[in-house]
């Protein structure tokens, strides 16, 4: 209510009932981390499509030449290598319960709204289970406070010395080591590279190119005491959706309300522990 001889109203909660909220229709969804992972290693979901718990992937192993001496026989070697399996172990869900007071009510498809949040849930816990092979990776070096070019640099001496072909060779890095890596001249100065730096030319900046690899970064790049980001060949590591996230929708009367789910079973795998390297970061 106005006072009399002056412009100033009184009071918000005087007033309230008589003043309007407003509602977008766009509903804000939270930013999500970046996932990387999936994209990046050997897709082995065809093989378990039809049922099945394991994948059983056989391997071959070197042998080298031998000098033929004289009137002897030659050595017959056995290049047979061990089966390698990966387990298909992991069934994840997100559950969510709609009632009626809250569909009946709701202006929004709240359906539709949370199906969002519940696939980018499943698809965050894939992208986790396969950075967590960093447990597994053949070779382990320990980047310090800052990632350099001569970590870099033994990622890639690493990679060379286990005779990982070069196409197919990819990085995930965190958000930090993606800083320590822009802040270095050699990888973004036109002075260095003779390119226009995508600093400045409003490139990927989650996507470049770095002595023969693919680097991408992601938040979800584990942190355990450090942040552990990969550097892999496609080969080095491998996915099997054997089903890929499905909705199952059921409406319960003792709830009153529309029980969702959203679930995927899956299992990831190692194959090649030479072909993945950790580089590590305080």
């Amino acid at each position: 209510m106005p006072t009399l001889a002056s412009n100033v109203t009184r009071a918000s909660a005087q007033t309230g009932q008589l003043i309007v909220e407003k509602w977008t229709q766009d509903v804000q969804q939270p930013f999500d981390k970046a996932l990387q992972a999936k994209d990046l290693v050997t897709d082995r979901s065809g093989l378990v499509a039809d049922g099945g718990d394991t994948i059983n992937i056989p391997t071959v192993g070197s042998v080298n030449a031998r000098a033929k001496a004289a009137s002897t026989n030659i050595t017959f070697d056995d290049p047979t290598g061990s089966p390698l399996s990966i387990a298909i172990d992991k069934h994840y869900y997100v559950g969510v319960l709609i009632e009626d007071i809250a569909k009946v009510q709701s202006s929004f498809n709240l359906q539709q709204i949370f199906k969002v949040r519940m696939a980018e849930a499943l698809a965050r816990q894939v992208d986790t289970d396969i950075l967590a092979k960093y447990a597994s990776a053949g070779t382990s070096i320990a980047g310090g406070a800052t990632i350099d070019d001569a970590d870099i640099l033994a990622v890639v001496a690493a990679l060379d010395a286990a005779n990982v072909p070069v196409e197919g060779r990819a990085g995930i890095v965190s958000a930090s080591v993606k800083g320590d890596l822009l802040g270095i001249n050699k990888f973004t100065a036109y002075d260095q590279t003779g390119l226009k730096g995508t600093a400045v030319s409003g490139g990927d900046l989650n996507r470049w190119d770095l002595y023969g690899m693919r680097l991408v970064m992601s938040q979800n790049v584990p942190v355990s005491t450090t942040t552990r980001n990969l550097f892999f060949h496609k080969s080095a590591l491998s996915l099997a959706e054997q089903q890929k996230p499905r909705f199952e929708t059921e409406y319960s009367v003792d709830a009153l309300g529309w029980k969702t789910a959203l679930h995927t079973i899956y299992g990831v795998g190692v194959e090649r522990p030479a072909a993945l390297i950790e580089l590590t970061r305080t």
